[in-house]
């Protein structure tokens, strides 16, 4: 009986904690893309769990199956509210890249193109998988595993926090996230500007000159040409923005 009742209560532990772990492999950049197909990711979410178990602790068993569906939402809702904490920093690399995108005048291939798979789709796209090379790099998927083991310090087993320490969170790191996406597009923004400027000039003393057929290519080149020298800076912001990102998380944690 007793041996019955132990490996139930285990079997319950291992199912909140992959629950869990589920909400990043929901949520989470990396973790989440359709790339990996869904058995793959419910396998690796499983194998993760396995490792989490003792940080967790043992978790009583449900009452009945609807206290079990309720400690599964819980569970998925804190993973899920650390997967959404990091999808916010690739959140403000696709907005910089939005930008740039429309001030270099890539959203012109959407118009004519009809469709939002060209131009700055493209460019954010392209932003986007650089943003996870880095994020990769820098050991930002360990760096997010270790903060999911951390809550288990903080947030017992299907429990679930006061959502009002959560929303200001989400709000503090929305604010970084709109930060980062300044620091990305801040140089090429910079730049056009004095472009535009020039061309005005320009404008001014060849009035017969067609700034329309000159000043798109000329913004295009100008552009691509800040945007590479930009990216110098590019892997220490998204460094910089996911440590923060975790710290965010851990005073969330720490306030609890």
């Amino acid at each position: 009986m007793l041996e019955t009742l132990s490996q139930t209560t285990w079997a319950a532990t291992l199912l909140l904690v992959t629950a869990r772990v589920g909400g990043i492999f929901l949520v989470a950049p990396v973790f989440s893309t359709s790339a990996l197909p869904a058995r793959l990711r419910v396998l690796m979410a499983l194998v993760f769990a396995l490792g989490l178990v003792p940080a967790a602790g043992i978790a009583g068993v449900p009452a009945d199956l609807w206290a079990l569906a309720a400690a599964i939402g819980c569970e998925l809702a804190v993973g899920a509210t650390v997967g959404y904490a990091v999808r916010l920093v690739f959140a403000g690399v696709q907005l910089g890249a939005a930008h740039v995108g429309h001030q270099m005048g890539l959203s012109l291939a959407e118009l004519y193109a009809g469709t939002s798979d060209a131009g700055g789709a493209t460019l954010r796209q392209f932003m986007f998988l650089l943003a996870v090379v880095v994020f990769l790099t820098i050991g930002g998927h360990r760096e997010v595993i270790a903060a999911l083991g951390r809550t288990f310090r903080a947030v017992p087993l299907a429990g679930f926090p006061a959502a009002e320490g959560i929303l200001n969170m989400v709000v503090a790191l929305l604010a970084a996230s709109f930060v980062l996406a300044i620091k990305i597009a801040a140089p090429v923004l910079i730049t056009l500007l004095l472009v535009t400027v020039a061309l005005g000039l320009v404008q001014r003393t060849v009035p017969q000159l067609n700034m329309f057929t000159v000043g798109i290519p000329a913004r295009l080149l100008v552009g691509l040409v800040a945007l590479a020298a930009g990216l110098a800076a590019f892997a220490g912001l998204i460094e910089t923005a996911l440590a923060v990102t975790l710290g965010r998380i851990d005073a969330w944690l720490g306030a609890l």
